[in-house]
């Protein structure tokens, strides 16, 4: 089956969530989603603070989602869909991605802007956390952002991360790099 613009899709499974919070089912990403993501990873305001800044074309979300299954299947993680439960809308996505850049498994994050400053993000953000340090058994969990993004340096903050150094990432801009240990996960949640 072809979608308006000739990407072909192969209509997979159901996925099966792996995630739930109060408000969020977080569930693995396939190739289903590919128009949901691109409409995410398109929007420029969105995207000024990922990666290099701008936004992703259509070409590099498949690819996107192709790294991202295969992930699933050879390291047990990767990016997820952040549902929310109330209407089933797919609103954005987190996971836990490998950073070349640092050699360290990264926390991203990134919610459509209609769901900015509701605590979603750190909602999920909280519950991949919980995922990588309790479930896959992460010694640690990095994050990185522009210095100019303030509002996820405050959701870092939330989320007990610290900051650790900065450096250029791998497309030359100034980051802020923050850690988050296993030790630093609450007792109750192990």
């Amino acid at each position: 089956m072809d979608i308006a613009i000739g990407v072909p899709i192969e209509f997979k499974r159901e996925i099966e969530i792996v995630l739930e919070t109060p408000r969020l089912y977080i569930r693995e990403l396939s190739v289903n989603d590919l128009m949901e993501l691109y409409a995410i990873c398109s929007d420029e305001v969105l995207m000024q603070f990922v990666g290099d800044g701008k936004p992703l074309s259509i070409e590099q979300v498949r690819e996107w989602l192709s790294v991202t299954e295969n992930n699933y299947k050879t390291k047990g993680f990767g990016n997820y869909a952040v549902v929310n439960k109330s209407d089933n809308e797919m609103i954005g996505y987190c996971g836990l991605v490998y950073s070349k850049n640092i050699d360290k498994i990264e926390l991203i994050y990134a919610l459509k802007k209609q769901y900015w400053n509701l605590g979603l993000a750190t909602e999920a953000g909280a519950k991949m956390i919980e995922f990588g340090l309790d479930r896959i058994k992460l010694d640690e969990i990095y994050a990185s952002i522009d210095p100019e993004n303030k509002a996820s340096e405050n959701i870092l903050g939330k989320l007990g991360f610290s900051f650790a150094f900065g450096q250029n990432d791998e497309f030359g801009y100034s980051t802020h790099y923050y850690r988050i240990t296993a030790k630093q996960l609450p007792a109750d949640s192990r």
